[in-house]
């Protein structure tokens, strides 16, 4: 039986495990963490639960091709709970309320309340969202292992995104939310989506959420990946973990082993780096190979940013229920990173009753973040910046909502850096490189010229990332072997 070396216990090392066990290899995930799940994590602080990454999941409508595959995993299962809240965003700004509903009438109606001069444009954006609902990536297998009739099926599947992709593909999200006269419609699309991304990404979101396909698996993203554990483990698959993998072994042409910091050696017949790319190729394969396509996105951050946040974590005095749940709104200015900036947006988690004691709500609120700025912070000012964002914040809501003064405290503060520390991140992106208008698209087939055994997988190989992509690249890595 052949064996393969699995590096890292996110998403995509487990997805390769159990792909790899089901298809008669012996494989075995080294993770340096404590816990699988890499950045699909939570962690618990002062008695609450902090959710760390799923906001809403491509693939939990039934019949859809990512359901599939994440049962398949193990990642949901048949009783698997989904919240689908009736709404993704509330914006207050400048006067106007917005609502992003899930019901696409809905929405469409409400949007023209709100702001009867820009019915054309509302009714264009909603026909834009139309034409990607139902439409989902290629999940069997990736494009260059179809057949000419897969390819030619999928190529038919795309036509009525492809037109929208044409109109939408040159401008940003920014750009395109000047389109409509009320500045709030604006707001609330770019509270879901950064302001730099390509604009065919919001009605391709948005289509996502309102045909039931972007829901929250219930207990969360440390439960997610839980799930997923326990499926690699019933295949007979071994985890070891608290083991940092410090050098792959590369002899003609082959990488022959796992060197770990301990000193010991694992050796196997093919390795899979399911980790950060550029800890594969910097710090793994100690920068001996070139890679032509990661090397021109990451020397290039303005055609192809980094996302990564500041992740205020607070602890309520009180039922939040009643409460909007994912919210943003505006307040007086506070400082993040050195900028002004009069909105705060936050999630609560109150459809969760475990995530915090009885009686009591877990709020998290986001704001962009620019990890060079926090990096260049020695300690003591690196933690005094965290604690004037805790209390300005926390003024923030209390002004929004006076009933709450004195009932609010910061549970934990996560920067760019906490994410490169505990994950591995670069530079702390919990996505991978940013969709521009002017980013080539890439799906990287994970081979490195000059290593015929090595076969990568992650978020990184497909951007923008995120947990689908992690799904799909470490399925196809064990295609590929196999």
């Amino acid at each position: 039986m052949k064996k393969i070396l699995i590096i890292g216990g996110g998403i995509a090392g487990l997805t390769a495990g159990i792909y790899a066990q089901k298809a008669g290899f012996q494989s075995v995930i080294v993770e340096k963490h404590s816990i699988t799940g890499g950045e699909c994590t939570g962690w618990d602080r002062k008695g609450f639960h902090i959710d760390g990454c799923i906001h809403w999941l491509m693939g939990t409508k039934e019949g859809t091709g990512l359901n599939r595959l994440w049962k398949e995993v193990g990642a949901l299962e048949e009783e698997t709970e989904i919240h689908q809240p009736d709404y993704a965003v509330k914006a207050e700004y400048e006067g106007s309320t917005v609502y992003l509903y899930r019901d696409l009438d809905k929405l469409k109606e409400h949007l023209i309340d709100v702001s009867p001069e820009d019915r054309e444009e509302i009714e264009t954006l909603c026909q834009s969202i139309e034409a990607f609902i139902g439409f989902e990536p290629p999940v069997e297998k990736p494009l260059d292992m179809m057949n000419p009739i897969e390819i030619g099926k999928f190529m038919v599947s795309m036509r009525k995104v492809g037109s929208v992709r044409k109109q939408l593909g040159n401008l940003t999200v920014g750009d395109y939310c000047t389109r409509f006269k009320n500045p709030a419609i604006g707001k609330a699309l770019t509270t879901m989506i950064p302001e730099y991304y390509s604009a065919y990404i919001l009605p391709s979101s948005l289509a996502t959420f309102v045909s039931g396909n972007g829901g929250r698996p219930k207990g969360g993203s440390r439960a997610f990946a839980r799930r997923m554990e326990e499926k690699y483990k019933s295949f007979g698959g071994e985890l070891v973990l608290g083991k940092e993998v410090k050098e792959i072994v590369v002899e003609g042409g082959r990488a022959k082993a796992l060197l770990l910091e301990d000193g010991s050696e694992m050796t196997g017949d093919y390795v899979v780096p399911a980790c950060d790319s550029h800890v594969t190729l910097k710090i793994l394969l100690k920068d001996r190979y070139r890679d032509r396509k990661f090397e021109e996105r990451y020397k290039d951050e303005n055609t192809y940013p980094l996302q990564s946040s500041v992740y205020l974590s607070l602890g309520v005095d009180g039922d939040l229920t009643g409460y909007p749940q994912d919210f943003a709104f505006q307040t007086e200015k506070l400082q993040v990173e050195g900028e002004q900036t009069d909105m705060i947006s936050y999630k609560h988690y109150c459809y969760e009753p475990a995530f915090a004691p009885v009686g009591k709500s877990i709020m998290i609120v986001y704001f962009p973040a620019k990890y060079q700025w926090w990096k260049e912070k020695k300690r003591e000012q690196y933690m005094a910046e965290k604690t004037k964002l805790g209390e300005d914040v926390i003024k923030g809501v209390e002004g929004r909502f006076p009933e709450l003064q004195g009932k609010i405290r910061v549970l934990d503060v996560a920067t760019p850096l906490t994410y490169e520390r505990y994950c591995g991140a670069y530079k702390g992106s919990w996505m991978s490189f940013g969709a521009t208008p002017k980013a080539k698209q890439m799906i990287h087939k994970g081979r490195i010229k000059g290593i015929k055994n090595l076969y990568m997988a992650g978020q990184w190989l497909m951007p923008p990332g995120g947990l689908p992509s992690a799904l799909l690249t470490g399925k196809w890595a064990i295609q590929r072997i196999k």
